[in-house]
């Protein structure tokens, strides 16, 4: 996947490359893992999104959505 979005955050806004997009069975819904393109700490970001809202409004997860998401990462692996 070579898609890129702009992230507005506290500190201005920030270039992010989608690592991977997922859908959840468990929880119903989709999730988008991303990084940020100058950064070099190699962290990963994941915000739960509806493919259908035209805002493409990102939200924040749980803790125990993430260990869902990572799951589900591992499964693709």
């Amino acid at each position: 996947m070579n898609d890129t979005f702009f992230l507005d955050t506290d500190t201005g806004s920030v270039e992010c490359q989608v690592i991977t997009s997922l859908y959840s069975e468990k929880t119903k819904k989709y999730y988008l893992v991303y990084e940020y393109v100058n950064d070099e700490s190699d962290e990963m970001y994941v915000s739960a999104y509806d493919p259908a809202d035209e805002s493409n409004t990102l939200n924040d997860v749980s803790s125990e959505e993430l260990e869902e998401v990572a799951n589900l990462l591992n499964e693709e692996m």
